[in-house]
Order: C-alpha cells, then sequence, then structure tokens
C-alpha cells in the first residue's frame, strides 16, 4: 500500500509539470489540491467570479491606455514632422527675405546711378541742342551773305 501511495505521489508531480505546476504548489498552506470536494461554497465562488470580472475589466482598460498612448505617440511623432517642415518653410521664407533686401539694394543703387547720368545728360542735350541751333543759324547766315 505504501508503494501505491508512492507512486500516486510521483505521478501526480509528473502531470503538475507537464500541465506546467510547480509540484511545490501542488499541496499550498496545507490544502491538498489532488483531493476531491468542494472547496469553494457559493460565497467565495462569486467573489472569486467578481474578482475574475474586475481583474478582466481593469486589464481591458489598462490595454484601452495602452492603445490611447501608442495613438497620441503617433500624433506627437506626426506633430513633430509638421513642426520640422515648418521650420524649413520659415528657413526659406527667411532666405527668401535676406534675397529681397539685397536686389533692393542693388535695385535701389542702379536707380541712382541712372538718375546720375540722366541728370548729367540733360545738360548735354541742352548743349547739343544749341550747338545744332547755332550751326543752322550760321548755315542760313553764311546763305544769306551770299546772295
Amino acid at each position: 500500500a505504501e508503494f501505491r501511495q508512492s507512486q500516486r505521489k510521483y505521478l501526480a508531480e509528473v502531470q503538475a509539470q507537464k500541465s506546467g505546476v510547480n509540484p511545490a504548489d501542488v499541496s499550498k498552506f496545507g490544502i491538498d489540491l489532488n483531493t476531491e470536494g468542494d472547496f469553494f461554497n457559493t460565497q467565495q465562488l462569486a467573489v472569486v467570479d467578481d474578482l475574475t470580472e474586475a481583474v478582466q475589466s481593469r486589464d481591458q482598460e489598462i490595454a484601452s491606455i495602452a492603445q490611447s498612448i501608442e495613438e497620441l505617440s503617433a500624433i506627437f511623432k506626426e506633430l513633430a514632422v509638421l513642426v520640422i517642415d515648418q521650420g524649413t518653410i520659415l528657413d526659406r521664407i527667411d532666405y527668401n527675405m535676406e534675397a529681397v533686401v539685397e536686389h533692393t539694394k542693388t535695385g535701389i543703387q542702379q536707380l541712382e546711378k541712372a538718375e546720375k547720368h540722366q541728370k548729367n545728360a540733360r545738360p548735354m542735350k541742352c548743349i547739343l541742342c544749341l550747338l545744332l541751333t547755332i550751326g543752322v543759324l550760321l548755315i542760313i547766315l553764311v546763305l544769306k551773305h551770299r546772295r
């Protein structure tokens, strides 16, 4: 009889190992889990069911929070890309503004030069007109005295 008991104990340990249960846990807290019978009354089973539902509910909430965090992470990544793109656009605008300022300065200098040339050309035009008038009048005078 003792041999059969040790054989049963050994088979129970082997089965517990195969199912992934630690053999030391088979008889925990002085309760032999291999024995048959009702261990829990209906009130205890109801408490276990409530606790199981609470754990499942909490697990779903945690999964929901994890999903929200992943979505928030994606939003922040997209926002970072947008910020980088807008920074690039601002750099381009800044560069273009600097180019406009330089081109405006160059244009102002060219306008000043053109104004100087135009001012210098006016007296020359007047002198040229006067010389032409004098020349025409001389030709007329010469032609009048020849007759």
